[in-house]
């Protein structure tokens, strides 16, 4: 009998919190899965011990050159690591896996993300902020080249099961849910008082530092209102956001006939991951059982635009056009560091993102190789704006 064939992975920033969940269900499933790639930005001990672990044919790291080889495999034989070592993100990506996880955090990812569609590969991302500004472009690159490209978040995900095998002129609206983040209940007069320990506390999904806050803002709400438009080619009015603590709905689609289909599950990002991996088959046992008789009740809301402003301002964005989107997530990146360094005021990322949105706001659609230039005018002005 011939061996089966693994399926091999690529693990753009494999260290992250959503990469290491990634290649923890590589683990799970070692008959199906070999890594073959990995890329880490700053956690240079943790991509140390994933090449010991997975010995992948290549690896990125941004020291590079002699300070890798000298710093990464003090332990490890070099002459046989040190070849490994590519030039960039974008040509790690490039390298023909079967399947490209893009768990970078920023439009760094953006043309790795392009790298992949270009060579027809399938991309697994949950980069956000490519989609957000370069949405339009990996479509059409999708289209063209004949690859695929399979959303990480776990609403898209949800969305994506409830889009399967129907008719694109029977959808009304995409719904996506928000737990509220870890300030949901805070009085809002408060917020200005906030620290970044207290935001960083979200009450049910543990994830990184940057999406974290985007969540305790609800900003990571609007990107993927503007994730859903690019994905799943829905104008601005017909993507919803729905306040549901529970985190246990985690996308819907409404359709023309008045009905709604949902997708349920406890709320763990490894349903969505394998949702991905095993691509088109389901996954066996990727979460545990739901038990909605435990859980008795589900509530769903209006956002709260006076506590959430930056998923307001974000959905002014999406409608305003592609370079409004561009600078709104350049802007962010900026502010959400300058919070967790402690420059600003956690009510201040939602300030200086509203004159960043209406700075941008009539910049229109912007060509692919324009992405990068509008990025960084948005992060300069963002500086002279509110950031020291």
């Amino acid at each position: 009998m011939a061996e089966k064939k693994l399926t091999t992975l690529t693990v753009l920033g494999s260290t992250g919190s959503v990469g290491r969940q990634v290649l923890a269900a590589a683990d799970r499933h070692p008959d199906r899965f070999k890594v073959v790639g990995l890329s880490a930005f700053t956690n240079e001990r943790l991509l140390r011990e994933q090449i010991d672990k997975y010995a992948p044919i290549h690896y990125y790291y941004p020291a590079g050159g002699v300070e890798i080889q000298s710093s990464l495999f003090d332990f490890l034989d070099d002459e046989k690591f040190a070849s490994k070592c590519v030039g960039s993100l974008e040509e790690l990506a490039d390298y023909p896996a079967d399947i490209t996880v893009s768990a970078v955090s920023g439009i760094a990812g953006l043309w790795a993300a392009v790298a992949v569609l270009k060579r027809g590969g399938t991309l697994a991302i949950a980069n956000k902020e490519t989609i957000v500004c370069a949405g339009r472009h990996l479509k059409a690159l999708e289209k063209k080249y004949g690859g695929k490209i399979l959303p990480l978040d776990t609403e898209h995900s949800a969305i994506m099961s409830c889009l399967d095998g129907e008719e694109a002129k029977s959808v009304r609206s995409l719904v996506l849910t928000a737990s509220g983040g870890a300030l949901r209940d805070m009085p809002v007069e408060k917020l200005h008082k906030v620290t970044a320990r207290e935001a960083l506390n979200h009450p049910v999904w543990n994830m990184g530092r940057k999406v974290t806050i985007d969540s305790a803002t609800l900003f990571n709400k609007g990107l993927e209102v503007i994730e859903a438009m690019r994905l799943f080619s829905a104008d601005a009015d017909k993507v919803k956001v729905l306040m549901h603590r529970e985190s246990v709905v985690h996308g819907m689609v409404e359709f023309t006939d008045g009905s709604v289909k949902a997708l349920l599950s406890v709320p763990d990002m490894a349903l969505a991951i394998e949702t991905a991996l095993f691509y088109p088959a389901k996954p066996d046992g990727a979460v545990a059982e739901l038990d909605l008789a435990k859980i008795g009740t589900l509530e769903f809301g209006a956002p709260d635009f006076a506590r959430y402003p930056c998923l307001e301002i974000a959905m002014r964005a999406a409608k305003a056009g592609e370079g409004a989107c561009i600078a709104v997530s350049a802007a962010d990146e900026v502010l959400v560091d300058a919070f967790l360094a402690g420059t600003i005021k956690f009510t201040d990322i939602a300030a200086v993102l509203d004159k960043v949105e209406r700075k941008f706001a009539k910049t229109g659609d912007v060509a692919l190789e324009d992405i990068i230039g509008i990025d960084a005018e948005a992060r300069k002005y963002t500086y002279s704006v509110g950031v020291k």
